[in-house]
């Protein structure tokens, strides 16, 4: 690989560019690389400038701060060139755009990994981008800019999970799978990976929405009676939608999305509720209560819990 792109450096973005720039040095020296690749981080505004300056700050959950000084920094992709890896880490309302935005860096063996919330974001990716390999994945992970320059891993271990692109025989994972050894991102690689994505948003969205409306962390939800059995209910609404869509998940799936929950402090917000709480700012509740209520309509699964929960969730916040 010559060069490797972080499009958006937000927490997940952060966290994964920070890991990288570890990586990328660790495979260099153990004579992995022929040169050392190009790692590019698209950002905008204070954080880039940030970023320009000092690097990009890390730290972990653990408190351990780190810096990583890619080899660009810049919210023009025109200055990059072509890719050869582009982690995809925007918010929802974003992907669109940030889609249209990596065309130019785009070959036949360019490797994207979307790291958004949502279980249709291979199809919508896929849409737009219609060169390369884009890979269905996901990833575990509460982190987020707490000033310029600086991303603070918060909760979950940063767990990413990846898998073949339907119809791809030919592609070799190896390579990058490598590149996240080295760079100490946990990872799951799959054949078939999307009943890992609805795995994922089993935990993701029911707990987005719940957090969202009751104020509380991930970890305030499992420990509240009335919220914790909400949140169940809403695992259960997708569980129905996954199966109704002929998704194979396993029979307690539901359950251990929400253990999953028990990992995350009770501070811990998502990226939802951040967002829900500012006002004026853009959010993601059209992944989540929108995406339920349409997939449900459509296919005759009725989801009261998550209608109700994100009816009062646009109520009291005015969007």
């Amino acid at each position: 690989m010559k060069r490797i792109v972080v499009f958006g450096m937000g927490g997940i973005g952060g966290y994964i560019g920070a890991r990288l720039g570890i990586g990328i040095d660790k495979m260099v020296a153990a004579g992995a690389f022929l040169g050392k690749p190009d790692l590019v981080f698209v950002a905008r505004g204070a954080h880039l400038e940030a970023i320009k300056a000092k690097g990009l700050r890390y730290k972990s959950p653990e408190g351990a701060e780190s810096v990583v000084h890619p080899t660009l920094a810049t919210d023009k992709v025109t200055d990059v060139g072509p890719a050869d890896l582009i982690f995809l880490c925007v918010k929802g309302y974003d992907l669109e755009g940030a889609c249209k935005t990596i065309l130019p860096l785009m070959t036949a063996k360019t490797i994207v990994v979307p790291l958004l919330n949502g279980a249709d974001i291979w199809d919508q990716t896929r849409k737009i981008v219609k060169t390369g390999f884009v890979l269905p994945s996901g990833i575990y992970i509460s982190s987020s800019i707490t000033e310029p320059g600086l991303v603070v891993h918060g909760g979950g271990k940063g767990n990413l999970f990846l898998g073949r692109e339907p119809g791809k025989i030919d592609f070799d994972p190896k390579p990058l799978q490598l590149l996240l050894e080295h760079s100490g991102i946990p990872f799951e690689w799959f054949e078939d990976p999307f009943p890992a994505i609805w795995n994922k948003y089993l935990f993701i969205a029911s707990f987005a929405l719940t957090t969202a409306r009751s104020g509380l962390g991930i970890g305030g939800v499992v420990a509240d009676e009335k919220w914790a059995a909400q949140a169940k209910e809403v695992q259960h609404e997708i569980a129905a939608i996954a199966k109704a869509k002929g998704i194979f998940l396993p029979t307690d799936a539901a359950a251990q999305a929400f253990e999953k929950g028990r990992m995350f402090g009770p501070q811990i917000k998502t990226s939802y509720q951040r967002d829900v709480e500012v006002p004026g700012k853009p959010n993601e509740g059209e992944l989540f209560g929108g995406a339920i209520t349409r997939m449900g309509a459509q296919l005759g699964v009725p989801t009261p819990t998550t209608e109700r929960l994100y009816a009062e969730i646009r109520a009291h916040s005015g969007k």
